[in-house]
């Protein structure tokens, strides 16, 4: 019988009352990496069989390899009520966990995609009149005073466009029909968003190259911009400095936003394409989720680079055709 627990495809090992391994078996040993009698292996091992938490049904181990499995597991008691034992079988999950973290971020962007873009409609076609009945009074009156704090309105009534065609671009494309001046979009987004820095302290740069009608969607480019300079506004402090470039070349659109701000730790790297993934109190976690999503979709690329201390850079390549269907 112990030649046959030996050689089970699903890990199994006995744990007896003072937390001790007394069996192991080979495919154990292998997803734990430690032999038999090693003392880690009790220590990882005793805690589930002795508290045998129902509401728990996994657990994640540091490895010896420097790698974190997620092990999923079952206890079960056995022998006596004056000697107990128990066992616990285990496979390593880290993959199924993987997966499941991704569809259930593919779920959220979905809920998000279907919702939200409906019920922010709703909030442009009234911030749309309003700006025009502010344009045709900013026009017709001839006070200074009042014209100036109009125009203040008004700027203040861009911003929140910007705002709305930042989140309202989930599950749109880049491509779209027709040509646009892109390079006049993007300093439209810098020139608002220029107002918001400001008011931050931070120095907020462009360098625009002239850019031929491109065949994107003016809404979309303006969320990628608002979404990535807002990003890097909130990492950094006064006196820091934001860059904004964007030019075309050999049939792709480029645009980098790098900023001086406090850079990223390993961790926070990792997950910051996440969607809702963020450190930030007031942040919602989809600005750079979103972006990643409309580059990938648009056959183009999102690329991060980021020092802690000293800042992070963010390059979106887009290509001027859509990819084929």
């Amino acid at each position: 019988m112990q030649d046959v627990l030996e050689h089970m495809p699903t890990a199994l090992c006995v744990v007896d009352p003072s937390g001790h391994v007394e069996f192991a078996n080979a495919r154990a040993r292998q997803l734990l990496e430690r032999p038999l009698d090693h003392v880690e292996i009790g220590a990882v091992l005793a805690p589930l069989a002795i508290l045998n938490d129902p509401g728990s049904t996994s657990l994640d181990v540091a490895l010896p390899s420097g790698r974190t499995a997620t092990f999923g597991y079952a206890v079960r008691a056995i022998g006596t009520a004056d000697a107990p034992r128990h066992i616990v079988t285990f496979q390593d999950i880290t993959q199924l966990r993987a997966l499941r973290d991704e569809r259930d971020r593919l779920l959220k962007l979905a809920a998000v995609g279907s919702t939200l873009p409906t019920i922010l409609h709703g909030l442009k076609n009234p911030l749309a009149a309003i700006t025009v009945a502010v344009e045709v009074m900013s026009e017709e009156l001839t006070d200074p005073e009042v014209r100036e704090q109009l125009l203040a309105v008004l700027a203040e009534i861009r911003r929140m466009r910007l705002v709305l065609e930042g989140v309202t671009a989930i599950g749109q494309s880049v491509h779209g029909y027709g040509r646009h001046a892109i390079d006049k979009t993007v300093r439209e987004a810098v020139a608002i968003l220029g107002v918001r820095a400001e008011s931050c302290g931070v120095h907020l740069r462009s360098a625009i190259e002239p850019i031929e009608p491109l065949p994107f969607v003016p809404a979309v480019i303006s969320a990628i911009v608002f979404n990535l300079t807002v990003n890097a506004l909130q990492a950094c402090r006064s006196g820091d400095t934001i860059r904004i470039h964007a030019r075309s070349d050999d049939g792709e659109f480029e645009l980098a936003v790098s900023d001086t701000g406090q850079g990223m730790p390993a961790d926070v790297y990792q997950r910051c394409t996440e969607l809702f993934f963020t450190t930030k109190r007031t942040g919602s976690g989809i600005g750079l989720a979103l972006c990643r999503q409309l580059a990938e979709r648009a056959g183009g690329t999102l690329e991060i680079v980021s020092v802690p201390g000293f800042g992070t850079a963010i390059t979106v390549r887009l290509p001027h055709q859509a990819p084929a269907a």
